[in-house]
């Protein structure tokens, strides 16, 4: 690692930034052009856009780092672009650049949150070392999570605890700007990537750290007792009341509250969260009394909430005001990276769980793990790690070890030729018919459990089981 002297005097170290993602914003096509050529050739990558139109439509894409914007676009401002940043994409470092006429303007922009500004025309090695800076603090940032057993510890935003892969190194740098933030997430992404992890990992960095984390599996809520959970209910609000329920929002004050598959509640109960979301009090089933609460909200779905919004299944102002913050996690299919780094690491935990004498995998089962697709996602790789630890024989585990989750006919590579069990029959059999009856009721779980004559939370367990989650 090298060094370079900052324009204050200051030494400034080289880093790899290779996986930051910089949005330039410029209308001036000679200007913008000579700053995206710089940024790349001192290796950060960088995107650009001409107006804020082209702006936005970069930022939705969720995997901008910083902005630098010029404050003068063709179809607004560089300052309506910092307030939409502020609200929709908040600890996102933005960079004005002014004209001399126009520093006022930049002064009160770094006054209402901008990171800082430039005066054109301005130095370009004094402008590069500016960005490095920032990036470097960006890259340092510190973030503390529990694993396994209770050991708190702490880490480097973006070093790779949750993955190897950019799009998880980027989700940690994300985690550590909102820090400071108490804003409502959205957490989108398959089932068994993780998304509670990520819900915990942003409780137990925020200001509430201190406060209760309590996780709420919409899906598997009783249809009828929906609102009691969540909301509480007084004794004799209804048969069967006999004494007074604290709802997990109540038992959330001073904490956070991740409500899993969001898109599960029910429309009626949709109504009552969104009062409780706005008004920030909550009124207990059967009482009068409107109670405060003090909880930071954190959902997550693995069906797109926007087609939701557009089929009437989900309200849109309920998904605005949880559409806050969106971090989406890519299944595992898409970050190869994290395949063997997370397998190795389940080793390593599980073996000490266990206590297994297994040091971790074989050159031809690392090769297999690659080949696989992973409908279920991490939680697959976990479960299929775990059963390959207790058939292991040796002190590695080899490529006839590994099983996916969805047992089928043993193919040609395993030299095998043994029969397939009832029991693999039948899941495989089980499977189909589940999918069967969700594509043929829409993807709305109440009506295909319905369907296929087993309740709502029996049908999404078994979801659950075998990876079944909606395609886009």
């Amino acid at each position: 690692m090298t060094s370079a002297d900052g324009s204050d005097g200051s030494v400034v170290e080289e880093q790899d930034f290779s996986d930051f993602c910089i949005l330039l914003v410029e209308n001036e096509e000679i200007m913008r052009v000579s700053l995206e050529d710089r940024l790349r050739l001192e290796g950060i990558p960088v995107r650009a856009a001409s107006d804020v139109a082209g702006a936005h439509s970069q930022l939705e894409r969720g995997d901008v780092d910083m902005v630098i914007t010029d404050i003068r676009l063709p179809d607004g401002s560089g300052a309506d672009l910092f307030n939409d940043i502020s609200r929709h994409y908040p600890g996102t470092p933005v960079i004005l650049m002014t004209a001399f006429g126009e520093v006022s303007d930049a002064v009160a922009l770094v006054k209402a949150g901008a990171l800082d500004y430039l005066t054109k025309p301005f130095d370009m090695n004094s402008f590069i070392s500016k960005i490095r800076r920032i990036l470097s603090r960006l890259a340092n940032a510190n973030l503390t999570a529990v694993f396994l057993g209770g050991d708190e510890r702490s880490f480097r935003a973006g070093s790779g605890v949750l993955g190897k892969s950019p799009s998880m190194r980027r989700i940690e740098r994300l985690v550590a700007r909102l820090a400071e933030a108490d804003s409502s997430v959205l957490i989108s992404g398959e089932s068994g990537v993780g998304k509670e992890i990520v819900a915990n990992l942003i409780h137990s960095n925020s200001r509430r750290a201190s406060g209760p984390f309590i996780s709420v599996n919409c899906a598997a809520l009783p249809a009828n007792l929906v609102e009691s959970e969540l909301f509480g209910h007084e004794k004799g609000a209804f048969t069967g009341a006999v004494l007074r329920r604290i709802g997990r929002f109540e038992q959330a004050q001073g904490g956070t509250i991740f409500l899993d598959e969001i898109a599960e509640i029910p429309p009626e109960i949709q109504v009552t969260l969104l009062r409780v979301l706005q008004e920030r009090v909550v009124e207990r089933v059967g009482g009068e009394k409107s109670i405060p609460l003090d909880v930071r909200v954190i959902a997550a779905t693995q069906v797109h909430l926007d087609d939701a919004v557009k089929d009437g299944r989900f309200r849109s102002d309920l998904f605005w005001r949880l559409n806050v913050i969106r971090i989406h996690i890519p299944p595992l299919r898409e970050r190869r990276d994290d395949i063997l780094y997370l397998s190795h690491l389940f080793v390593e935990r599980q073996a000490a769980d266990m206590e297994l004498p297994v040091m971790g995998l074989t050159a031809e089962a690392e090769t297999r793990l690659l080949s696989m697709p992973f409908p279920g996602n991490v939680r697959e790789l976990k479960n299929i790690m775990e059963r390959a630890m207790v058939l292991c024989d040796g002190p590695r585990i080899s490529a006839r070890d590994l099983q996916p989750m969805d047992v089928g006919p043993p193919s040609a590579e395993d030299g095998e030729n043994r029969d397939v069990l009832l029991r693999e029959s039948v899941e495989r059999a089980e499977r189909k018919a589940i999918v069967d009856a969700l594509v043929r009721y829409n993807w709305i779980v109440n009506k295909a459990a319905s369907g296929l004559g087993i309740s709502r939370k029996n049908l999404w367990e078994k979801m659950k089981r075998y990876g079944i989650e909606k395609r886009s």
